[in-house]
């Protein structure tokens, strides 16, 4: 059994057919409880933590087979609504969650402040599976605009990513790689996906986005994408795209 890192992602090659890949993320201070520092309802926490962990899993091409929610709170009544955030993340998936959903919860002490974790176990059949990747002479952009707190609860998700937006991405041959953006912005993601496709980057200049900015719960995702088919792409989807560069060939030292 060999066991790697991709980016966040642990992946566990359990035979010569079959990888696990495993993701997972946290979340803090962001509910409805006397402590909590963003104000929202619990099932909004269940839903935009479960949205992080997930969107790596299906951007790496994995399909989930296990969802583990580690709350922080007690079950009645905060744990079933951050469950049912969770369950409503997932429901663009159509699967039975019965028997992928599982967890525990706080029942010994009373908690006046949301925390909670969750991991997203995913599977890929390798045989039918070509792992995403970038090469040069692709175009860089940002599908969705980064926000954070209460910018996305304002956002009424209009300008973000969400899960079905994401498997719309997933359907178009002409993206080649997908990479959701969290808390350390777009620049490092960009670097990232440069430097495990073993290539470099051109920022634009003009870019009117913020490069640096806290994605928050992956509100955008970076793309490489073919060039003749970004401004149809641009024009059509429903959110906001942004060219910011463009992919290169690493320089020889």
């Amino acid at each position: 059994m060999k066991i790697t890192k991709h980016r966040d992602l642990t992946l566990v090659d359990i035979n010569k057919d079959q990888m696990l890949v495993i993701s997972c993320d946290s979340s803090g201070a962001i509910g409805n409880k006397e402590k909590d520092i963003v104000k929202v309802s619990p099932e909004v926490t269940g839903y935009y933590a479960t949205q992080v962990s997930l969107m790596e899993i299906l951007s790496l091409g994995a399909e989930p087979i296990t969802i583990v929610n580690t709350l922080s709170v007690e079950m009645d009544d905060t744990g079933k609504k951050i469950i049912n955030g969770i369950k409503k993340a997932l429901e663009p998936l159509d699967f039975d969650m019965s028997s992928v959903i599982t967890g525990s919860t706080e029942e010994n002490f009373p908690v006046i402040q949301t925390g909670m974790g969750i991991t997203i176990i995913g599977i890929v059949d390798k045989k039918n599976w070509e792992r995403p990747y970038t090469q040069a002479g692709l175009l860089s952009a940002v599908v969705g605009i980064p926000k954070i707190g209460d910018e996305i609860i304002a956002d009424k998700n209009s300008t973000i990513m969400n899960i079905s937006r994401l498997l719309e991405l997933k359907e178009k041959e002409y993206i080649k790689e997908i990479l959701p953006v969290g808390s350390k912005g777009i620049l490092y993601e960009l670097e990232e996906m440069a430097k495990t496709n073993n290539i470099d980057f051109q920022l634009e200049k003009n870019i009117n986005i913020d490069l640096k900015k806290s994605a928050g719960p992956s509100t955008c995702v970076l793309v490489s994408i073919e060039e003749d088919k970004y401004e149809e792409f641009k024009n059509n989807f429903s959110i906001p795209v942004n060219k910011i560069g463009r992919f290169v060939q690493r320089a020889m030292k």
